[in-house]
């Protein structure tokens, strides 16, 4: 169960993000990378894939994903 919860985490983390950006006029780049360790990148886009409900090509090391408007770009390290 704690396992779960520590992948949801990902997802609302940059949801609460998002949201602060979008509020912040002084902040007008709505992209963002995040390097994840290889070992968990597999755990991402399994969030990913459930949050868009569409499978993704797990071999890939790189994906973006549209949150509030912002960009999110999970970059495998």
């Amino acid at each position: 169960m704690e396992e779960n919860q520590k992948i949801s985490k990902v997802l609302e983390d940059c949801a609460e993000i998002a949201e602060k950006i979008k509020n912040n006029p002084y902040l007008v780049n709505q992209k963002i990378e995040l390097n994840i360790e290889t070992g968990k990148f597999d755990e991402v886009l399994l969030e990913i894939e459930e949050f868009v409900r569409v499978r993704v090509n797990r071999d890939q090391n790189k994906i973006s994903l549209n949150i509030g408007d912002v960009e999110f770009i999970f970059l495998k390290n």
